[in-house]
């Protein structure tokens, strides 16, 4: 099976935001952590909150958090949020 990139990504992004010690990650603290690009993992993010798979917080302790334990989201979910169907 071929995984694109940005599926990757997006599971290497899901992923570190289930180990954050934090109840947020900003994105900019998330794209140095991963080495990603800021903006493409940006544009990945909002797919992952239009699909309920993660959620956001404006403000100064704004940031990114999963929408719903780690444990009750699966991968064939990330690959149709980020790459369709």
């Amino acid at each position: 099976m071929h995984i694109s990139a940005r599926t990757d990504y997006a599971l290497r992004a899901l992923l570190a935001l289930a180990a954050a010690d934090a109840p947020t990650v900003p994105g900019p603290v998330l794209a140095a952590e991963q080495g990603l690009p800021l903006k493409f993992l940006e544009a990945i993010l909002a797919d992952l909150r239009r699909t309920g798979l993660v959620r956001t917080r404006r403000g100064a302790v704004g940031g990114y958090a999963l929408a719903r334990p780690a444990g009750e989201i699966n991968v064939g979910e990330v690959v149709r949020a980020v790459d369709g169907p």
